[in-house]
């Protein structure tokens, strides 16, 4: 079976957020378990540039297709990814659409129904219309893909979160499936030593608190540096790319984008990793960060938040809430036994419900349910 996963960024591209990671271990886990694997992305990168991948190339089994774009400028400004070139749909028998309102998907798509190709969508939490810019997100929903989540043969949801914002867009509910997304679970077994990173850093004693991710206005990185401003003592490191909103004023350290090592590395060091976000579907970072042995706090009025209480891994706060975000760091920066059983938890949650592997064999046994 041959398998097109459709999505606008794709590695060495990080700078987009979660999805590219999410993409990247589903494939490479199909790939592995013998299915034929394509990837259809463009060249995208970040604000300064494009990456520089050729326009076809084999990754870790992975056919990865890359469609130069007609603008990097109105990708990374106004996430209009306009691709030079068809959808590559020969041969394929399934086609897998990732995030929602960009052009691949509404190309991908309308090829695949053509064809008579089965379509299956992960919205990853872009469905409903949040955050910013909730004209243009109507106008596109009504002139392009608005119709892909109700027609596709089936809609993904990573979280029970997740399938009420699905049945809220009129997603029928015999379309939904719940799979979690996956990590990697191999990449975590050989860690950096703790405080490699910091001594890199140059930064000396004191607890570490970090966010990783990106910095836009639904994740409340200034919520978490006014709450910061609260703990004497307390270092924050905030690392990701800023989108939509400038970086927030304070006494904060802001790295850009971490990849490999060096992401690895500040998890490793952080005395706590808070995520405290709004409308978060689920959120892979808190869970990259148990695995590192940090304690977590997350925001609790959405999917991310009700996966970690399911797992008993963290502490939970409400968006937006300084006092109470800033009274969770004290507790668990006071609280070291506890903290530590958080994250023993957490992990075994994690290696029973995200392996990449599992991951990967639903979404092979939905494949299969949508062809028939």
């Amino acid at each position: 079976m041959r398998v097109l996963h459709v999505t606008p960024y794709y590695p060495p591209t990080w700078a987009y957020g979660g999805i590219p990671r999410v993409v990247v271990a589903l494939a490479r886990s199909q790939a592995r378990a013998g299915l034929d694997v394509r990837v259809w992305t463009t060249d995208a990168f970040d604000a300064a540039g494009r990456s520089n991948e050729p326009a076809a190339r084999v990754v870790d089994g992975v056919d990865v297709r890359v469609s130069r774009l007609a603008s990097n400028r109105l990708a990374w400004r106004h996430q209009l990814f306009v691709p030079t070139t068809a959808p590559p749909l020969d041969g394929v028998d399934v086609v897998h659409l990732h995030g929602h309102r960009h052009l691949l998907n509404f190309l991908a798509f309308r090829a695949a129904v053509s064809k008579g190709v089965p379509v299956v969508h992960t919205p990853n939490g872009t469905l409903p219309r949040h955050e910013s810019k909730l004209g243009v997100k109507v106008l596109w929903d009504a002139l392009f893909d608005g119709d892909v989540p109700l027609r596709a043969q089936a809609v993904v949801a990573t979280s029970r979160a997740e399938v009420r914002d699905l049945l809220l867009a009129g997603v029928p509910a015999a379309r939904i499936r719940r799979i979690p997304n996956g990590l990697v679970l191999p990449e975590f077994d050989d860690l950096p030593e703790r405080g490699a990173f910091r001594r890199e850093q140059g930064w000396g004693p004191g607890p570490l608190v970090v966010y990783l991710g990106q910095v836009s206005p639904r994740k409340g990185v200034e919520h978490l540096v006014a709450a910061c401003a609260q703990l004497p003592g307390v270092r924050l490191a905030v690392a990701g790319s800023a989108r939509g909103m400038p970086l927030p004023p304070g006494n904060a350290h802001y790295l850009g984008t971490l990849e490999g090592r060096a992401r690895l590395g500040l998890l490793v060091d952080a005395d706590v990793l808070v995520y405290a976000s709004a409308r978060e579907v689920f959120g892979l970072v808190p869970f990259e960060g148990l695995l590192c042995g940090a304690p977590v706090i997350v925001g609790g009025d959405c999917g991310c938040g009700e996966l970690v209480a399911e797992a008993g891994a963290g502490l939970l706060v409400a968006h937006g809430d300084v006092d109470a975000l800033a009274g969770a760091i004290r507790r668990v920066l006071g609280d070291a036994a506890g903290s530590a059983e958080m994250v023993r938890r957490g992990r075994a949650w994690i290696a029973q419900n995200v392996d990449a592997d599992d991951v990967a064999a639903r979404y092979t046994a939905l494949y299969h349910e949508v062809r028939t």
